[in-house]
């Protein structure tokens, strides 16, 4: 019989999945639901040793005896202290020590109760991972428990070989040994080719029958444009502006029609890149079931945003792509699959570029889109975070550049005018107007010039807050959430010695769009469209 506690359950199969065959442990009661389950696992060997400072340079040997991963496991409190050393000597000498420390509750830290310090950062440097895992108490505390146990013995095999530490809470009662079996944990493969990417790293993906790509925000990359266009023909690519230069996917749009619909379910996924914009694709891939998932990323860090993910590639993405570009597809691929994905995105995407929008601000994007696309050379379009990057994935026929790592609303006019300055030519920036008047010292900057021209979407507040539902119950809505105001950007750009312009309609829209695309101006230029609000 195995210990009730799920996350001590979930570390024990886990450290089985991941080739762990050896655990060192020492004496402790907050341990002891660890000690067991190691003990009764047939697939590992314990050591005892009382002295956690040996313990931890006789797992070291362990480790150089077999040159694979060795755990040791501590009680709570001062014990973990002891391993010190042995972790040092194993950071420097490359050797995958798991360190595994049992834990009193968070909440107990620092209340004068026995045996009760701040664990998770003891190590410091000498440790190439440190997670301390949730006690489980749902399906959302499940994922996260395994995919940070993965992380972590992961994390040994990158870099040449690192010690790790594990951390694991564990409430009182701590005895209580009632699971008849270990659960099947989702083990994380990591693969890092060697030199190229071969037909081994990406089997699973050219013998899927409904295989779907995901690119999410990367640098702009000539190459990548290229491998993506090309795998396209045989291959579902869904990608915002974000990463691609043309025919990217607005996701929310297609939600209905593929959501729950088994005729568009993959059965597998590669994820490249970072973030996505679209919160409905990020749900549609979570809500996946029985798919494959394989993340690639050149950092090695695992990156769960399907909450599926089974296999992690440390390489360069443009690799993985160009390896499944030089295979044609298996003989079981579902063309019907293809077609239909093909015809929803591409229809999606001419309605969306062709129907005029109803609101002011998507209208605004949508034609100055359309306008800037007509020109001869490439645009540099900057938008800033919440409503505009929305505006801008939806309309956007071109590589859009945006502060998407974090998602914060500070830095985007920032951004835009360095990157004016160091392009030498039109940039151009979208923002709203709670990003613009927080960042407004962006113009504050002797050497930025006629090349940025930006447009300021002002409704007097933060207006993505007006669609959370819900919101709209309180009270506190319009002049502490969204910091509803009166703000106008003239007398601003009047200081900073920014041409302005200002449209309340669309046809003051479409009068202002040549003069701010074509318009020559030795200083920066700024539109203003401005939906009035009623006090």
């Amino acid at each position: 019989m195995y210990s009730d506690k799920v996350n001590v359950n979930i570390l024990t199969s886990l450290l089985v999945s991941h080739g762990i065959k050896h655990v060192v442990v020492c004496p402790g009661s907050r341990n002891a639901p660890l000690v067991h389950n190691f003990n009764e696992c047939p697939e590992l060997t314990c050591h005892s040793v009382t002295d956690e400072r040996s313990a931890g340079f006789f797992a070291l040997g362990i480790a150089q005896a077999t040159d694979a991963p060795v755990a040791v496991c501590v009680t709570s409190g001062t014990a973990i202290l002891n391993l010190s050393p042995a972790v040092a000597e194993a950071a420097y000498r490359h050797y995958p020590l798991v360190v595994i420390s049992a834990d009193r509750p968070t909440a107990w830290i620092g209340q004068l109760d026995g045996q009760t310090m701040p664990q998770q950062n003891v190590f410091g440097e000498f440790v190439g991972c440190k997670v301390s895992l949730p006690e489980v108490t749902d399906e959302n505390g499940r994922w996260h428990c395994n995919r940070l146990a993965n992380e972590a013995l992961i994390a040994t095999r990158r870099n040449g070989g690192k010690p790790v530490h594990i951390n694991v809470p564990i409430s009182e009662p701590l005895f209580g040994l009632t699971s008849v079996t270990l659960p099947e944990e989702r083990k994380i493969d990591y693969i890092e080719p060697h030199c190229s990417v071969t037909e081994r790293e990406i089997e699973p993906f050219i013998r899927a029958h409904r295989p779907l790509i995901v690119v999410g925000q990367m640098k702009r990359n000539k190459l990548l444009d290229d491998v993506i266009n090309e795998l396209k023909k045989r291959f579902i690519v869904l990608y915002e502006p974000l990463s691609q230069d043309d025919n990217a996917t607005w996701f929310d749009e297609m939600f209905g029609v593929v959501n729950n619909n088994p005729s568009f379910a993959p059965d597998y996924v590669l994820y490249i890149g970072e973030t996505v914009v679209s919160g409905l694709l990020k749900k549609y891939l979570r809500g996946l079931c029985g798919v494959g998932v394989c993340m690639v990323g050149n950092d090695g860090e695992v990156h769960d945003v399907t909450m599926h993910m089974n296999r992690l590639i440390a390489c360069d993405p443009v690799q993985v792509l160009s390896a499944i570009a030089k295979h044609t597809v298996s003989g079981g691929y579902d063309l019907r699959f293809h077609a239909l994905w093909n015809a929803e995105t591409g229809r999606c995407r001419n309605d969306l570029r062709r129907i005029a929008h109803g609101g002011l601000f998507g209208e605004t994007v949508r034609l100055f889109e359309e306008e800037i696309c007509k020109r001869k050379e490439k645009p540099c379009v900057h938008y800033a975070n919440s409503s505009s990057v929305r505006y801008g994935c939806r309309y956007a026929g071109h590589y859009i550049y945006v502060n998407r790592g974090i998602n914060g609303i500070e830095g985007s006019l920032s951004a835009a005018a360095g990157f004016s300055v160091a392009a030498g030519r039109k940039t151009f920036l979208v923002i709203g107007d709670l990003s613009f008047f927080y960042d407004v010292n962006g113009l504050w900057n002797t050497g930025i010039n006629g090349n940025l021209r930006i447009i300021l979407l002002n409704d007097g507040g933060g207006g993505i807050f007006g669609r959370l539902k819900g919101l709209e119950n309180s009270k506190a809505r319009d002049k502490y959430v969204a910091a509803r105001h009166d703000t106008l950007a003239e007398g601003i750009c009047k200081s900073y010695g920014v041409e302005y312009i200002s449209a309340t309609t669309i046809e003051d829209v479409k009068r202002a769009l040549p003069q701010i695309i074509d318009g020559v101006s030795a200083t920066p230029m700024l539109l203003e469209v401005n939906i009035r609000r009623e006090k």
